[in-house]
Formats: structure tokens, sequence, C-alpha cells
């Protein structure tokens, strides 16, 4: 079980290694992040169509995950605060801890550095996407870059290329949905055991939703109307493309992509964080990228690397939300300190897509890392 240290207290997290293409010594390595309760093991369809891209797909166990270190009491009890200070140093210490996976398996496996092409182009290095509620995480990692090693923050600076932020959720960023779309999340009864849990949450992510369209404004907050109801409960006889992905599954494999028990203590605390924690987070890594950069400079740092903002057009409402708000504050922000930006919306998918059609997802990703 490969597993790579990112801590001094023996702190580890579980990968699955695609492994470089045949032959290939200028490919691009990405690392996927996934979400809530779906781990890793969510992006294997796409391996066998990452090798003509040139991609090294790497499949990255977030904490509390299979193979991964648990959360400590300790951990929790940082989680759950009280203090704004406290709930924030835990999240910064998620994203450090990315940030250090990501140096160990660079310096590990000997990955090609990014390098200029004479088409103008660039090869080798190392993307960064995360998915869902993964994007909480990542988002840390970029909002905390001052808290990261200089040996660690200048290898990233090296080799990071881009960050993809794949149908990143409201809840991750500290924005809830408005009123008018409350009706589309999932509910389950408090004394839901965390399996009944999970089975609801997995229905109501893997649903196809109506096509969405991205209002002009957040605020105020835009009305929904009518609220958007899953496509196969909205007539009589839908069209089976548009069951649940998790309903195509075969129970063995949903399971063997799901850990359940993450929908306890854990994701309680998550939902319980303070909104501005989230918010100072997506603030500091894409709005206002500017750190002192240890000498008293204030400057950008990971200046050259890029952000993807990719949208799901079918996806679960908060996923949905979580974009808008992205691209609408960004518009907002101020040119000379945001990140370089870029935004994709994919036709026709849900939330799942890289499961449902994984070598459209591969072929798209290789055009954007």
């Amino acid at each position: 079980m490969p597993t790579a240290p990112v801590d001094e207290n023996g702190t580890v997290l579980f990968y699955e290694d695609a492994g470089p293409p045949a032959g290939s010594t200028d490919y691009v390595t990405v690392v996927l992040i996934h979400g809530t309760c779906f781990h890793g093991a969510v992006y294997r369809p796409m391996i066998p169509f990452a090798a003509q891209h040139n991609l090294r797909l790497v499949m990255l166990n977030l904490r509390g995950y299979p193979g991964s270190t648990e959360y400590s009491h300790e951990d929790f009890e940082q989680l759950r605060g009280p203090s704004h200070e406290q709930q924030e140093m835990s999240i910064a210490a998620r994203g450090i801890e990315i940030a250090a996976f990501l140096r160990w398996f660079i310096e590990t496996n000997g990955i090609p550095p990014i390098k200029d092409t004479p088409g103008g182009s660039r090869s080798g290095g190392l993307s960064l996407l995360a998915w869902s509620g993964g994007n909480c995480h990542a988002l840390a990692m970029f909002a905390h870059i001052d808290k990261i090693s200089a040996e660690t923050r200048s290898l990233l600076d090296a080799y990071l290329r881009t960050f993809i932020a794949f149908d990143p959720p409201g809840s991750a960023i500290g924005y809830a949905v408005p009123p008018s779309l409350t009706a589309a999340i999932p509910q389950w009864d408090l004394s839901a055991t965390v399996d009944e849990i999970a089975a609801i949450f997995a229905i109501g992510v893997s649903s196809y939703y109506p096509s969405y369209t991205m209002p002009a404004t957040i605020d105020p907050p835009p009305i929904f109307d009518p609220s958007p109801v899953p496509l196969d409960k909205s007539s009589e006889n839908p069209d089976p493309k548009y069951t649940p992905t998790s309903q195509k599954m075969p129970p063995e494999v949903l399971r063997s992509l799901m850990h359940p028990s993450i929908m306890g203590d854990h994701l309680r605390l998550m939902w319980k964080l303070e909104a501005d924690v989230l918010k100072s987070n997506l603030r500091r890594a894409i709005f206002d990228c500017r750190f002192d950069d240890g000498t008293g400079s204030v400057k950008k740092l990971w200046p050259n690397t890029r952000v993807h903002l990719v949208l799901c057009d079918m996806t679960y409402v908060s996923c949905a939300w979580g974009a808008t708000v992205i691209w609408l504050e960004y518009q907002k922000a101020n040119p000379e300190h945001r990140r370089d930006l870029e935004f994709h919306k994919l036709e026709g998918v849900n939330h799942f897509v890289h499961w449902e059609e994984p070598e459209r997802f591969t072929t798209f990703l290789a055009n954007i890392v």
C-alpha cells in the first residue's frame, strides 16, 4: 500500500500511481484530489486514457480516507475551534500536507520539470486537480503558501503548472446556496447512520439536474424558479441516461469507492466551520495571492500557476453555486493581484463525468493542464 510521509509526526497519505507513459520523458503529472465520501478510486476509469495524452495520473487520498492517517482527537478539537484562528490552523494544516505530498512525489519519482517547447507550449511539470469538497483543502494550500517551508515553496514554484478547481461546492468556499436552491440539497434524519447518510448523499451528488444557467450576480442572491429537481424524478418516464451515477453502479463497486465513516464527526465539524475561514482561503488562494515572501517584500507567490475553473452543467446544485461564486467574484478582483483563471463549462454532464465519460474528461484535462 503506497503512502507518502507529509510531516515529522508519522502522518502519511495514501496514493495510487498509474505510472508514467511508456518511454516518455516529458509527460505531465496530474495529482487528483477526491471529494467528500468518494475517495481517489473514483478516478480509476480515467487510467486507460492517460498515456495517449502523455499524462501520469496520481490519485491521492486525503486524511481520514482509506490508507491515509486517521484524524486524531487533537485534530478534531482544533477543527471544532471554537476560535477562528484554531479553525483556520486546522484547514491550513491539511493544505500544507498536500504541498508536502507534492514535494515528496516530485523528489521521489524524479518527474520531468516544466520545459518550454519550440512550439510555444510547455511539457513536464505537475498539475493539481481538486474535485468537489476536496477543493476546501486544495485551496488551503494556496491560501497558506507563506506557511509552507521555503524549500517546498521553491520546488513547487518550478513544477506546479495549473490548479484545476473541478465542480467546487459552495460549502468548500464558505458560501451557502441561495434559499431557492435548498430544496435540491439532500436531507437526512439526525438519527441516521453514516451508511444511511452516505447512501442519500451519493444519490444527491450523482444525480443529473437541469442544465445550469449562471446568473449575472450573486448579490442579491438570485431566485431559481422553479427550484431544480433531479431529472430522474422530473417525469413519469425519465431517460435512463439521467439515472444517478451511484445507482448505475453495482453495489460492490459503489462500496469500493466510498468511505461512509467520514460522514460522521469529521463532516459534521466541517459543516460547522466559520464561513469566513473558507471565504478567506478562497480570497488568498485566487483573488489576492500576494504574500510576504520571507524577506519583508509582499508579492505574488507561484505567479505562473494558472487556475482552471470547471463546471459540469448538469451538476449538483451546491457545485453549480460554488463555481458561480468563484467566477463572478473573480471578475471583481484586482487583475494585478489575482491569479490567471480560465472558466470552462462541460455540457450535458453531471458531477461524475470522470466516471461516466472518462475518455472525454481525460481528453479535456489534457488540453488544460
